[in-house]
């Protein structure tokens, strides 16, 4: 048998082609039987063979099989789509804006200042009269604010007219000549919170949205919205035949909500597995939902370009983003140029492919033309318009040092988490204004001291400056270093650097909480002084100019930054009161104790610096400096407040005389140079320099600003300036622009004041040569006769 088969199986392998052969009476009778046996089925046999498997007992536990996935695939979609689409539908950033700006009568802002202010929040220049519009003509200005929504209440957009005179509104008033008492702009945006993806929206209502957007979007994207259920059999059909016809992807068939389940739930691949999905999700999506959630979702959804990073989502952005400006405040060929980038936000980019993009805002116009939705005459006038566009360079990120303290107080309150999901609204103090001037001041000084400098060609000077409210605490303005707009190394908030002089104030305080002991009139002997180390050591410091100068008053020892009266005043009151002293002022980090802290060797951050003089600026009351004032949840409604907070931290009295002994370093001190051009009087402050000259600094306030200036080499090197003529110049052109009240300190109780020889410390008249009046605590006045000194000298 086996022999047989094998021979039949050789001889089928070896036939030829064309060569007869005799068939088998047995192949014979197999093939007549199936062709008899096929001639016999009729079609009615066949469709029952075919039922009868169909309905086999395995086939029906199949098809059951596949309907319960489908069924659990149906609820598995039914259930993503209602649980994040009634929630929370995207992780908002925290949104972070500056202080808004207030006219009224008085204030010190000049027309240029707030005409660069209203530029900073979008406004354009026209007739004033829509929102977001100003105009200018000489000294008055005329505006339409936006109005805004505080937490305290909403401020309306109303018509205002300002005039100005001598750097001050003299005038705030309505068109029909009506006095306004206050006038709230909205605060500009520097920044915001963003989470891990980088996309970024402001939602928008879809009933604040202007008409024509949504009308021009429907009439390109999806005309049939209103009348299809999700998915556009037709809108399918035209797609697949006119790709057919052109042999590529021309045409897409999605309808708006079909987009919106793209973007919102699922990837970006072709296949089509996910368009049965995007299909079967879209038709769930509007069976739960109305047809205006769904079109305003897909209006915040959309994406629209991108900002580096950043990606910008929906059309409030958008606007933002292209224009400078809200949706409500767009012209038509605006509108129509938003329109056409949904498109394709790459392809269409109107800064990088302009032709692409008016061409494509063009058919968006001719598609309302064509669907009775704008006239031709005004689509003509569309047509005709250029571009318009923003500022490109405009970003969220342009204050990264102010940011970088925002940020980390934020932290104290807040999980990261809420800070790039909930889309809260952070207010600070922040002033753009006083930011400026701060940047200027920097460049300007840095490239004036970098032509003139000794040092390496390769190395730059670099400066932070930080700037607040004397009166409060609140931060202003943060210079991180000489390239503002970088966010790196943040200066400011965590330079350590030896801080000299601007120490010594805080020694001559230690002192004068001891009325009893030392007044400013106190002669001090400004001669070398050994002094002891604990680790046995000794110190003996010299001053700046190789000098000894006698005994002198204690207010002339720090107007002049003596080191060695200073260090012989230091150890007579004891290193740990300095010490306890700096705690006391605002000083949190620990702090060697070493006697050459009397002078300065101590290290420590811009705002460190800044916490301690705001102590004396604020009288004596230790006032923790903050940046933010309010936080708010979306919805506008208040969550956390940051209140002003004070504890006292020296007398009344003491500290009146130290500032007192800081307006002397203007006057007759280290700082003369600022008087010449602020006035004699205006401010207080102190000039440091460090061993070496490697840090340069001044701190120093006037009625309204507080500000302390670094200046020096990252690597240490050493430098050519000192407190007076490297921060001292930066210092002096920031108060120049920005401050408009100068200091006026009052007496407070139990001060009286009493005019000395400032040569020999006893009492004299006002007529007699090296006269000066200083004040002091009640009872510590100098006592004895009056004695009136001929020689001619005098504490300059």
């Amino acid at each position: 048998m086996v022999k047989k088969v094998s021979e039949k199986t050789s001889g089928k392998r070896s036939a030829q082609p064309g060569a007869k052969k005799k068939p088998s009476e047995s192949g014979k009778k197999a093939s007549q039987k199936n062709i008899s046996e096929n001639a016999g089925r009729s079609p009615l046999k066949v469709l029952v063979g075919l039922l009868k498997w169909l309905i086999h007992p395995l086939a029906l536990k199949v098809y059951l099989l596949l309907v319960v996935i489908f069924v659990s695939y149906v609820i598995y979609l039914d259930a993503t789509i209602r649980s994040s689409f009634d929630g929370k539908k995207w992780q908002l950033p925290a949104r972070v804006y500056a202080r808004p700006l207030e006219l009224f009568n008085g204030l010190g802002l000049s027309a240029d200042e707030l005409v660069s202010e209203l530029v900073d929040l979008g406004y354009r220049p026209s007739s004033a009269t829509q929102p977001g519009t100003y105009y200018r003509s000489g000294k008055t200005i005329t505006l339409y604010s936006r109005g805004y929504k505080f937490w305290d209440g909403d401020e309306r957009a109303q018509q205002a007219q300002i005039t100005f005179k001598n750097g001050r509104i003299a005038q705030l008033q309505t068109l029909t000549h009506q006095p306004l008492p206050l006038l709230r702009l909205e605060p500009m945006e520097i920044g915001a919170i963003y989470p891990r993806h980088r996309e970024d929206r402001i939602l928008v209502k879809i009933e604040d949205v202007p008409p024509l957007l949504t009308a021009a979007l429907l009439a390109v994207e999806d005309h049939r919205f209103y009348q299809h259920h999700g998915v556009s059999p037709a809108a399918i059909a035209r797609a697949a035949l006119a790709n057919a016809r052109s042999g590529a992807v021309v045409q897409g068939g999605s309808t708006i909500t079909q987009q919106l389940v793209k973007n919102f739930y699922l990837d970006r691949r072709r296949t089509l597995q996910r368009k049965f999905t995007e299909a079967l999700m879209s038709l769930l999506l509007e069976i739960h939902y109305e047809k205006e959630p769904i079109l305003e979702a897909y209006l915040n959804e959309v994406y629209l370009g991108q900002a580096g990073a950043r990606g910008i989502h929906g059309f409030g952005l958008a606007s933002q983003h292209y224009f400078n400006r809200s949706l409500h405040e767009l012209s038509i060929e605006k509108l129509a140029l938003l329109v056409a980038v949904v498109r394709g936000p790459t392809y269409y980019d109107p800064w990088r492919h302009a032709s692409r993009a008016i061409d494509r805002r063009n058919r968006v116009l001719d598609a309302l033309v064509l669907h009775g939705l704008l006239a031709e005459e005004d689509a003509r006038w569309a047509r005709g318009q250029p571009l318009n566009l923003g500022k490109k360079s405009q970003s969220h990120f342009v204050f990264p040092a102010y940011m970088d303290m925002v940020k980390r107080q934020l932290a104290e309150v807040y999980q990261q988490q809420d800070l790039v999901s909930n889309g809260l609204k952070i207010y600070t103090s922040f002033d753009p204004r006083v930011q400026r001037s701060a940047e200027r001041a920097v460049q300007e000084r840095l490239a004036k001291m970098d032509s003139s400098a000794t040092a390496l060609s390769d190395k730059q000077l670099q400066a932070a400056v930080l700037v607040t409210h004397p009166a409060t605490g609140e931060v202003m303005a943060i210079v991180g270093g000489r390239n503002s707009r970088y966010a790196g190394f943040n200066r400011a908030l965590d330079a350590r650097r030896s801080i000299g002089s601007v120490i010594k104030p805080f020694v001559y305080l230690t002192a004068l909480e001891k009325p009893e002991q030392y007044t400013l009139a106190t002669l001090i002997d400004d001669a070398p002084i050994p002094i002891k180390n604990r680790n046995g050591g000794v110190w003996s410091p010299r001053n700046f100019d190789r000098k000894d100068h006698g005994e002198v008053p204690l207010v002339t020892a720090m107007a002049k930054s003596y080191n060695q009266a200073t260090a012989r005043l230091g150890d007579s009151v004891g290193l740990d009161s300095v010490i306890e002293t700096l705690k006391e002022m605002g000083q949190q980090r620990e702090l060697l104790a070493v006697p050459s802290l009397f002078i300065g060797t101590t290290q420590l951050a811009p705002v460190e610096v800044a916490s301690l003089y705001q102590t004396i600026a604020t009288n004596g009351f230790r006032t923790p400096l903050k940046a933010i004032r309010s936080v708010l949840d979306k919805d506008g409604q208040p969550l956390e407040r940051f209140p002003y907070q004070t504890q006292q931290a020296s007398s009344l009295q003491s500290n009146y005389l130290i500032q007192q002994a800081l307006v002397h370093v203007g006057k007759y001190g280290s700082a003369v140079a600022a008087s010449g051009r602020l006035g004699e009087g205006t401010f207080a402050g102190k000039t440091g320099t460090s061993g070496g000259q490697r840090d340069s600094w001044f701190a120093g306030y006037t009625g309204d600003l507080l500000a302390v200036v670094w200046v020096g080499y990252d690597d240490n090197t050493q430098m050519r300036y000192t407190g007076s003529s490297g921060a001292l110049p930066i210092w002096s052109d920031l108060i120049a622009r920005s401050s408009k009240q100068s200091l006026q300190l009052l007496a407070p109780a139990n001060i009286v004041d009493v005019w000395i020889n400032v040569r020999t410390g006893q009492r004299t008249r006002s007529a007699c040569s090296n006269a000066y009046r200083l004040p002091f605590i009640e009872g510590s006045e100098p006592k004895g006769s009056i004695v009136c000194d001929a020689l001619k000298e005098s504490l300059r």
